[in-house]
């Protein structure tokens, strides 16, 4: 089975994305724990955050010093995101586990997924199968499903923001899935990323209350969300404001 440990990345910059650890990555970590009450949690680090939020969560996981990968199979990679699908494939190539972005909150034990060698979910775009989002990972050690993504970056050339720069962490892992259906579970985009990251979805996350019954983990998006729904969350405003996403968080606060 997928054991049951978790693995999460952060600071691979020293400017932390202009994302410094807020009350946000505090309810990732602690939802995960709660809610699937792993055997270890891993946090994966090249710079330590600060701050009362990352105080509160510094004694929940393990920490890990890593060295940042600037290069794979010799092409450059040039933005922190891309150096964070690498680590995440590593990690779960060498230990198995469960892989959670941090810009994620557990509403439901991911408990019945283990029985897999690997587990992704469908990120939809314009109601098409636009690929499978990295943000969310089960694997176990060894996945051969992992070893084949890997190996794709030999061609990878995204250079940061441009119009290959979800082609090796979404498209390309869909692809694959095609190619050899037997070594991944594809789960629906209702698992684990619904709702999207359209401005109408979004609304529901934060300014509407709504039930997602079939969600194990709702992504939040952090890069197109951040500024404007994220970064305004307050201890206060979770516990005050019925919206999908504080009605979930406010229980680990």
């Amino acid at each position: 089975m997928i054991p049951n440990i978790i693995h999460f990345i952060f600071g691979l910059d020293e400017g932390f994305g202009n994302k410094p650890f807020s009350i946000v990555h505090f309810l990732s970590v602690k939802s995960a724990i709660e809610v699937n009450r792993p055997m270890n949690v891993y946090f994966y680090y090249k710079y330590l955050p600060s701050g009362v939020w990352w105080e509160r969560t510094k004694n929940m996981v393990q920490l890990v010093s890593i060295e940042v990968p600037d290069e794979i199979f010799g092409n450059p990679l040039l933005h922190y995101a891309h150096k964070s699908d690498i680590l995440r494939i590593w990690v779960l190539l060498k230990y198995g586990g469960i892989y959670l972005d941090l810009d994620t909150i557990c509403i439901k034990p991911l408990a019945p997924l283990y029985d897999n060698e690997c587990v992704m979910g469908i990120e939809n775009y314009k109601e098409r199968k636009y690929g499978l989002c990295n943000a969310v990972i089960l694997a176990k050690k060894g996945s051969l499903f992992l070893q084949y993504w890997l190996s794709s970056y030999k061609t990878f050339r995204s250079k940061g923001y441009d119009q290959f720069w979800s082609e090796h962490s979404v498209k390309i892992p869909l692809s694959i899935s095609k190619l050899y259906p037997d070594i991944l579970h594809i789960e629906p985009e209702s698992s684990f990323f619904y709702p999207s990251y359209s401005q109408e979805d979004l609304e529901l996350l934060f300014k509407k209350n709504f039930n997602f019954p079939e969600s194990f983990v709702f992504h939040l998006w952090e890069s197109l969300s951040f500024d404007k729904y994220l970064q305004p969350l307050t201890e206060e405003s979770i516990k005050n404001e019925d919206t999908t996403y504080n009605c979930i968080a406010r229980q680990y606060l």
